[in-house]
This record gives C-alpha cells, sequence and structure tokens, in this order.
C-alpha cells in the first residue's frame, strides 16, 4: 500500500512538471515572452556589431542601440563603457530600373582578363614584395592539410605503460578477471 501511494505521487508529480513545460513552450512561441513582445520605449533595436576575446573572461563588444555605437568591456565583474559615438548608416543602394546581369561569355572572359593580368588587386603586388620566402604559406579554408608521407608511429616501448598501449588493456582485462574469479 505505501509503494502504491509513492508511485501515484511521484507519477502526479510528473505530470504535473511536463505540464508546465509544455505551457511555458506554448507562451514561448506564441511570443508572450521575452524577445517576442516588445513594449513602447523599451523596445530599442539592439544589434552586436562585433565581439573580440582579450582574456580568459573579458571580451570587448561593439554594439549598435538606436543610432548610437557603444563600445563596451565586458568582464567578470560587469560590463564598462569604453566609449560612444554615432552609429554609421548603412550603405544602401536604390535601384530604380532593371538590372542587366553578365552573360556566361561575359564572366568567362573576365576572368581570363584577371587572369592574364597577374594580381587582381593593386595592394596584392605590393603585398607580396614585402612578404618574405620565409612565411609559411596559408591554406584555404574549409580544406584539410595535405597527408604526411612518412606518418610517425611510436614503437612499442614508447607506448609502454601508456593507455594507447595494448599491453596495459590486457593487463587491466587480466586483473579484473582475477578479481572476479578470486
Amino acid at each position: 500500500m505505501d509503494t502504491l501511494v509513492i508511485a501515484l505521487r511521484v507519477a502526479l508529480s510528473l505530470g504535473v512538471v511536463l505540464a508546465l513545460m509544455w505551457a511555458l513552450h506554448r507562451r514561448m512561441q506564441k511570443g508572450q515572452f521575452g524577445a517576442g513582445r516588445t513594449r513602447g520605449r523599451r523596445s530599442a533595436s539592439l544589434e552586436v556589431v562585433a565581439r573580440q576575446g582579450i582574456g580568459g573572461k573579458a571580451s570587448v563588444v561593439v554594439v549598435d542601440v538606436d543610432g548610437q555605437r557603444l563600445v563596451l568591456g565586458v568582464a567578470e565583474h560587469g560590463v564598462t563603457l569604453l566609449t560612444s559615438g554615432q552609429a554609421p548608416a548603412p550603405e544602401l543602394t536604390i535601384v530604380t530600373g532593371p538590372v542587366a546581369l553578365p552573360t556566361a561569355d561575359a564572366f568567362r572572359a573576365e576572368l581570363d582578363r584577371q587572369d592574364e593580368g597577374g594580381a587582381g588587386l593593386p595592394s596584392d603586388t605590393a603585398a607580396a614584395a614585402a612578404v618574405s620566402d620565409d612565411v609559411l604559406p596559408l591554406r584555404p579554408r574549409g580544406r584539410r592539410a595535405a597527408p604526411r608521407t612518412n606518418p610517425v608511429v611510436p614503437t612499442a616501448a614508447q607506448l609502454q605503460g601508456s593507455v594507447l598501449s595494448a599491453d596495459t588493456w590486457r593487463q587491466a582485462a587480466s586483473a579484473l578477471r582475477s578479481r572476479r574469479t578470486g
């Protein structure tokens, strides 16, 4: 009888918790909490422009709030306003007529012209002249480094006592077996 009462109390408690979670989920979907609903003057538009970490728990954040650009210092103990100013206006291009898109042939011709011309930007030639030969080349993002031609394989003596050693795992298994039987 006692276990039946406890089981019913646990089931009822679980039902109440699940019902609360469902109700909160519905309210969040309808926008009745948090960011979904704005009120009067508190509905300031906020946009995080950039964030740069400068330490373990410190960073500098650039934020646009209602036409003001704020540079904030964020640390573990609080937020400090470093400087503020007018936010730059967004650069917009007004298109008044139809836009003529280049054809595939014109695009290929432009690519060929750029390939024949050497460096694509004027700053590329100055940067290439300033860079010495001992600088490591960067690899494109999203691509893995080329596989090594001679992979390093450790010997059994180097792995002795390591978690990677097969002998260590054999010793652990035999120790477990001896505990079970003995």
